[in-house]
C-alpha cells in the first residue's frame, strides 16, 4: 500500500529517466489509471444532476475512488495506492470541465 501522495508516480517517473523499467508499464498504469475513470466526467453529472458542481462532482469521485482502492486492500485484489486516486481523479475531472466548457457540444451538436 502507499500512503505518501505522488511517490509511486515519482517512481515511475524517475524509473523513466533511468531506464530501469519498461516504458510499456510505466505508460499503462499512470495513462491507464488516467483514462480509467474518464466516462465518469460524462455519464456520472448526466445520471446525478445533483453532481452539476465542479465541487460535488470532485467530493463525489474521491469518495467513489477511495472506497474502491480500500475494497481492493481489504479483498488483497490489489493495493491501495494513493497515487490511484489522484490519477482517478485528475482524469474524471479533465473530462468534466471538458464537457462542462461545451467545447464538445459545441463540435458535436453544431
Amino acid at each position: 500500500s502507499n500512503f505518501i501522495p505522488f511517490n509511486t508516480i515519482y517512481f515511475y517517473v524517475q524509473a523513466l529517466f533511468n531506464e530501469t523499467l519498461n516504458i510499456h508499464i510505466i505508460v499503462r498504469n499512470i495513462i491507464g489509471n488516467i483514462i480509467a475513470f474518464m466516462p465518469m466526467g460524462v455519464f456520472l453529472p448526466i445520471f446525478i444532476k445533483r453532481l452539476n458542481s465542479v465541487t460535488r462532482f470532485t467530493i463525489s469521485m474521491v469518495v467513489l475512488i477511495l472506497c474502491i482502492e480500500t475494497i481492493q486492500a481489504l479483498t488483497r485484489r490489489g493495493s491501495f495506492d494513493i497515487d490511484d486516486l489522484i490519477l482517478n481523479v485528475f482524469g474524471a475531472l479533465l473530462v468534466f470541465t471538458i464537457w462542462r466548457s461545451n467545447i464538445v457540444e459545441k463540435l458535436v451538436f453544431r
